[in-house]
């Protein structure tokens, strides 16, 4: 087990870069000629799509969001609800996944799988009683789903047989690959950030074309040609060789416009993936407002539906059936408050005075020590203790009686 483990962690620190070699799937898959080109020239593969820049904002922004929240195991009895700390399923979830990543990185790892290829995979290795122990990433091109004996496995690199409880599977909408879906799309987001590259790259000076009235040797055009390509490089004055006149091949409209095309390929991408704009750093004309709007409709519509696939995910593997639902699993959404001052205090007055939460609470989410008195509970008549709700308002009854 540790020597594949050894393997493993070679093979994650290469799933957002190039892949090369034995297990370059992009490279296979192209010899096999299952991807073409796409209507715009480019070749995408789930490899390469990750150099367009909001593909890679994109991935990296909701991957490192949902790993961010923090996973806890919750054990729910009665009316009361706790943190499980001593469960098994606790530290693999929510510190120590395996011997060589951070739950952050393992549920980075996990989430960005499944929105490139479709599909997360972790190999769950179990001890003699059956409770889970370690959570072993594999790249979802090192998995073959078969059907063996009326019974679905898992083939896996390294692995072997993996049966459908051993094995952790976060899936995309379908299990289907964005990058492939929407390939068109990101080839023609390719394509301009090419024809940019290229652009920028020849300082932005359009190329033209020297003539002359007098026949040449090709030895002479070679000579000539490379010693005005030279002198183009330099700034200042050029001298135009004798004989030879030069005529400027000037740049189309629809070509001077691909940072407008660049810009829309990128919020077309923002679509596809449904972050908003403003979040992956694209310019737009926005607001403190509607930025806030914005980020309350990333977690609402982006994050949320990506945290319930993997909470139910980890319930169904994770979580013996004999436990459920009394124990459960389940992301610390307040989390993604955070980072805006304003609504958390909202959000904690509104929790106090409804008598949600009580101080002490308040100030552990805070990361802040307990106060004497604080475990109390109070709601917004006057912060009174809920436990003298029943006195105070019999008090109030028979002052109003004395007082009439």
């Amino acid at each position: 087990m540790r020597a594949r483990m050894a393997t493993l962690k070679d093979r994650l620190q290469s799933i957002f870069r190039y892949r090369t070699g034995k297990y370059d799937t992009s490279s296979i898959a192209e010899a096999a000629g299952i991807y073409s080109l796409t209507k715009a020239g480019s070749n995408i593969t789930e490899s390469n799509a990750m150099a367009i820049s909001t593909v890679y904002a994109c991935v990296y922004k909701i991957s490192t969001t949902i790993a961010s929240l923090g996973l806890d195991v919750y054990e729910r009895s009665g009316k009361e609800v706790h943190v499980a700390n001593v469960h098994p399923a606790h530290d693999l979830i929510k510190i120590k996944p395996n011997e060589y990543q951070t739950a952050f990185e393992f549920w980075e790892t996990l989430t960005a799988s499944a929105l490139i290829y479709g599909m997360g995979y972790a190999v769950i290795e179990r001890d003699e009683r059956g409770y889970a122990i370690a959570l072993h990433p594999v790249h979802a091109s090192d998995v073959d789903l078969r059907e063996v004996k009326n019974e679905r496995v898992y083939i896996v690199k390294d692995f072997g047989a993996v049966r459908p409880e051993n094995m952790l599977e976060i899936a995309n909408l379908q299990r289907m690959s964005p990058i492939r879906l929407h390939r068109d799309n990101l080839g023609l987001a390719k394509s301009a950030q090419d024809f940019g590259a290229e652009y920028f790259g020849q300082s932005g000076q359009m190329t033209g074309v020297l003539t002359s009235d007098q026949p040449l040797k090709k030895e002479q055009m070679d000579m000539i040609q490379g010693s005005w390509n030279h002198g183009a490089a330099q700034a200042g004055t050029k001298l135009m060789p004798f004989g030879f006149k030069y005529q400027r091949i000037s740049i189309s409209p629809d070509e001077a416009q691909f940072i407008e095309t660049r810009k829309f390929q990128a919020e077309e991408i923002c679509r596809i993936f449904s972050v908003p704009p403003s979040l992956v750093q694209l310019p737009s004309q926005t607001t403190y407002n509607n930025v806030e709007q914005q980020n309350l409709m990333f977690a609402r519509h982006t994050i949320v539906p990506w945290t319930q696939r993997i909470e139910q995910e980890v319930d169904r593997k994770l979580i013996p059936a004999f436990q459920r639902p009394e124990i459960y699993t389940k992301f610390r959404l307040v989390d993604l408050q955070r980072g805006d001052t304003a609504a958390r205090a909202n959000y904690f007055t509104q929790m106090l005075q409804a008598g949600v939460l009580n101080i002490n609470e308040v100030r552990a989410e805070e990361d802040l020590n307990p106060i004497v008195g604080g475990e109390i509970h109070t709601v917004q008549v006057n912060q009174i203790a809920l436990d003298m709700l029943g006195q105070y308002s019999k008090t109030i009854s028979k002052s109003d009686v004395q007082n009439g």
